[in-house]
């Protein structure tokens, strides 16, 4: 167990992250695990897929980055993140508008 005393960087981010929020979230990530379990491999022999579990595989396969980026962000400052979250924004903004003038037209 991590004291309060402690001060490394692993129980620094232990005594400041909201553990219900963090615990809830996990719960939310093993139920939809569970629910693709039993609803994937109707849905992959409707489809004609060899692979009975082939849509578990895949969300597994992108809750792993998932979760590694969500944890690295909870690592970084208040600040940090405001910096990164505007960065991002602008970023997101100039391949919104982009799509204006690159994407194609599809019905319309």
């Amino acid at each position: 167990m991590m004291s309060r005393a402690d001060r490394t960087v692993l129980s620094e981010w232990w005594w400041t992250v909201d553990r219900l929020l963090l615990g809830t979230l996990f719960t939310l990530i093993i139920i939809g695990i569970v629910l693709c379990l039993a609803a994937s491999p109707p849905v992959a022999a409707r489809l004609g897929i060899a692979d009975p579990f082939h849509f578990v595989n895949r969300q597994v396969l992108f809750l792993i980055p998932a979760i590694a980026v969500m944890l690295f962000t909870s690592f970084l400052s208040p600040r940090t993140i405001r910096r990164v979250c505007i960065v991002v924004f602008l970023v997101c903004l100039v391949l919104l508008f982009a799509t204006l003038v690159i994407g194609p037209e599809v019905k319309g």
